[in-house]
C-alpha cells in the first residue's frame, strides 16, 4: 500500500487558481455536500479510518485547509494515532498565531508557490480572491523554519510561468524538499479553464533543467503528468477515496460507509510510480530538543570565533574538530596543510578522527561543536554552515597571521578539504541541503551571526 494519503478535507477557496485540479464542484453537486465539506466528527472519524488500515502520513489540503476550523484538532488525532503530519496551503493564512497553534503537532508545511512575479500570479489566478495580492513568501518561509516545521515547496509550472527563475527564492527558502509538478488537466475539474496554461512535457523539463543546480540546496522534485497520474492516495472532501488514472477523477465508496480497508480496494493507486516520483522519503521529523549545534563552512569562515561567542551566550560548551586535528598534526611533526595532504591521500585516517570525535561529541549534552561534517555524524543538532568569499577569507588570514597558513592555500584547502570527504564518505559537504540554516559571513560581525543563529534556534520541545 502507498504509506501516505492525501486528505482534501475542505473544498472552498481563497484563491482562483486557473489550473487547480481539485477544485471538487462535482462533489458539491453530486455527492450532497453544499458546504463542501463533511462535518467535523465525521472529518475526525475519516482520519481514524486512515490510520487505522496503516498511513503512516497524512497530508491535509484542500482547496485551502487553513480555512477549516478545525484542522488542529484534525492534526492533533492524526499525530495521536502516530501519524506524521502535513499541511499544503497558499501560505495566506499562516500567521504567528497559526503557527503557534500548529507547532505542536505539525511536522510540516508545504507551501504553493508558482512564482514571485505578482503579475504572473495574477494571471493565473495564484492571488487572493479578496484582494489580489500574495504573501509575503520570504518573510513566511523564515517564519516557517524559525519555528521548526519541515518545509516543502510545490510548484505548478505553466505556460505563464516557465521561463522564469525561482533560483533566488529556492536558495533563500531552502526547503528540504521542492516539488515541481507540469500543470495537469483533470477533466471535471479545471478543464474549460487550464487550457490556455499547458505546456509540454519538453517545455515542463526545460525549467527543471535550468534549475538542477539547486539539488545542492534542496532536493529537486519533478513530476510530469504521467508521473502524477495514479501514483497518489487521495481522499475528496466527502470522505472518498479517488484517483486520476484515466485523466478524471474515479471515486470509491464512501470510507465512512464502507469502511477504509474496503474502500481503498476500488481505486488504481499505483505503488511503483509512486516510489518513481520519489514519494517515498524520510518524512519523519525529529521533534527532540537538539542538544547541540554544529558549524560548518570553508576556510576562515569564522566557525570558531561564531562557535566559541555561541556557546558563551548559551552556556554550552565549545569542541572544534580544527584543534583536535591540529594536535595530530603536531604529533606528527607536520603543519595543517601537510597533514590534510595525507589525509587526502589515506582516507582512513579522517575515518578515525571522525569515528573519535563524533563519539565524544554525541556522548555529550549542551554542545557548539565546530566540525565540517558535523551535519553527517553528530545526531540531535542543529547544522549550521557560514559561507565566505575567498577574497574575506584571504583578509581574515592575513589579520590573523595564522602560522602555516597563507591567502596562497586558501583554495588548496577549500578544494582539499572537499576532495577529502568526497573520497572519505562520498559527500560534498558544502552542499546547502545538509543545514538547517546558512549564513553569508562576510559582511557581518560575529555577534551579529551569533544572533541570527539564536533567532532559528528554537526547537519544538519533547512531546
Amino acid at each position: 500500500m502507498i504509506p501516505s494519503v492525501n486528505f482534501h478535507l475542505w473544498q472552498p477557496c481563497n484563491m482562483a487558481c486557473k489550473f487547480c485540479f481539485a477544485r471538487f464542484e462535482d462533489v458539491k453537486r453530486k455527492f450532497n455536500l453544499p458546504k463542501g465539506h463533511l462535518p467535523e466528527e465525521d472529518a475526525l472519524a475519516v482520519v481514524d479510518e486512515l490510520a487505522d488500515i496503516g498511513f503512516e502520513k497524512i497530508t491535509f489540503a484542500g482547496g485551502e485547509p487553513t480555512l477549516c476550523p478545525w484542522l488542529d484538532k484534525l492534526i492533533v488525532r492524526a499525530k495521536e494515532r502516530g501519524m506524521t503530519t502535513m499541511i499544503v496551503t497558499n501560505g495566506s493564512r499562516l500567521d504567528e498565531s497559526t503557527l503557534l497553534q500548529f507547532k505542536p503537532h505539525l511536522d510540516w508545511i508545504a507551501l504553493s508557490i508558482d512564482s514571485l512575479d505578482a503579475e504572473t500570479n495574477a494571471q493565473s489566478g495564484r492571488v487572493l480572491k479578496s484582494s489580489g495580492g500574495s504573501p509575503d513568501y520570504f518573510k513566511l518561509v523564515d517564519a516557517i523554519k524559525a519555528h521548526g516545521f519541515g518545509l516543502k515547496i510545490n510548484t505548478v509550472v505553466h505556460s505563464l510561468n516557465m521561463d522564469e527563475s525561482m533560483h533566488e527564492f529556492i536558495r533563500h527558502a531552502r526547503p528540504k524538499r521542492w516539488k515541481l509538478f507540469q500543470v495537469l488537466p483533470i477533466d471535471g475539474q479545471n478543464n474549460g479553464a487550464v487550457e490556455p496554461l499547458l505546456i509540454s512535457s519538453e517545455q515542463f523539463l526545460g525549467f527543471v533543467d535550468r534549475h538542477a543546480d539547486l539539488n545542492g540546496v534542496t532536493e529537486v522534485i519533478p513530476e510530469t503528468n504521467d508521473d502524477m497520474r495514479g501514483s497518489y492516495a487521495m481522499v475528496d472532501p466527502s470522505g472518498r477515496f479517488y484517483d486520476n488514472v484515466d485523466g478524471h477523477h474515479h471515486y470509491s465508496r464512501p470510507i465512512l460507509e464502507l469502511g477504509a480497508r474496503l474502500a481503498i480496494q476500488q481505486m488504481r493507486y499505483d505503488f511503483k510510480k509512486f516510489l518513481g516520483r520519489k514519494g517515498q522519503y524520510d518524512w519523519v521529523i525529529d521533534r527532540r530538543v537538539p542538544a547541540r549545534i554544529t558549524l560548518s563552512g570553508e576556510v576562515a569562515s569564522g566557525k570558531s570565533s561564531v562557535g566559541r561567542k555561541l556557546a558563551e551566550r548559551l552556556k554550552y560548551q565549545f569542541f572544534s574538530i580544527g584543534d583536535k586535528t591540529r594536535e595530530l598534526a603536531a604529533k606528527e611533526g607536520m603543519n595543517i596543510v601537510e597533514f590534510q595532504r595525507r589525509c587526502q591521500l589515506d582516507p582512513s585516517m579522517d575515518r578515525q578522527i571522525d569515528s573519535k570525535f563524533s563519539e565524544d561529541c554525541n556522548s555529550r549534552n549542551g554542545l557548539v561543536v565546530d566540525y565540517r561534517l558535523g551535519f553527517r555524524f553528530v545526531r540531535n543538532a542543529f547544522h549550521v554552515f557560514l559561507k565566505v568569499s575567498q577574497e574575506k577569507a584571504i583578509e581574515r588570514l592575513n589579520g590573523a597571521k595564522r602560522a602555516g597558513e597563507t591567502s596562497a592555500t586558501v583554495k588548496e584547502r577549500n578544494d582539499s578539504f572537499k576532495c577529502q570527504f568526497i573520497n572519505a564518505y562520498g559527500v560534498d559537504y558544502t552542499a546547502e541541503k545538509h543545514y538547517n540554516l546558512v549564513l553569508d559571513a562576510d559582511d557581518s560581525t560575529v555577534d551579529e551571526l551569533v544572533n541570527r543563529i539564536l533567532e532559528q534556534f528554537n526547537p519544538i520541545p519533547n512531546q
